[in-house]
């Protein structure tokens, strides 16, 4: 169920992002893309590292969905989740924070009109978000750019099934 609800989550950001391009690198100017979807990790620019494999230019721009914590009680599960936002810019500093201000501003507002996903998974505010500053260990410095949306979410409850033994000892043979 927990893979089901990054899936639920990206399916909704792609929808919000089909029309949406941003900057891809310095070797392509001018070159605008869709960002990458991903779930649980953006992956390594060479698969397994093998040199023989071809390499991609860049992972930019992306949307990563991964999940972080979860909690169970008696009467209500929750799971929170981290939604990585990652764009590219050869310009300044300015251009840059613009382009993932406005990739994570599209995210929070499409997560926050909806705020159900399958009619199974409800939004428990609050969502936090945050814009990466260099020195802080989620985010690369220019020409990369990068943000986090926080988000928590009700799952449906997992019932206990009793045992024959138990049925058998509250109910009777």
């Amino acid at each position: 169920m927990s893979f089901e609800i990054a899936q639920s989550l990206n399916r909704l950001l792609e929808s919000g992002f089909e029309q949406v391009r941003f900057r891809h690198t310095d070797k392509d100017p001018g070159v605008y893309i869709a960002p990458q979807f991903f779930i649980g990790a953006v992956p390594p620019r060479r698969k397994n590292n093998d040199p023989l494999h071809e390499e991609r230019e860049s992972n930019y721009p992306f949307i990563c969905t991964r999940i972080v914590t979860g909690e169970d009680r008696d009467d209500h599960s929750l799971i929170s989740l981290e939604t990585i936002c990652g764009t590219y810019t050869a310009e300044d500093d300015e251009a840059g924070h613009n382009e993932i201000a406005n990739m994570m501003m599209r995210s929070r507002r499409l997560i926050l009109e909806k705020q159900m996903l399958d009619n199974r998974f409800k939004l428990v505010l609050p969502l936090t978000w945050s814009i990466g500053d260099p020195r802080e260990d989620h985010a690369q410095p220019h020409p990369n750019y990068e943000g986090i949306i926080k988000t928590t979410w009700n799952l449906p409850v997992i019932e206990r099934t009793p045992t024959l033994k138990e049925e058998k000892d509250i109910y009777g043979a």
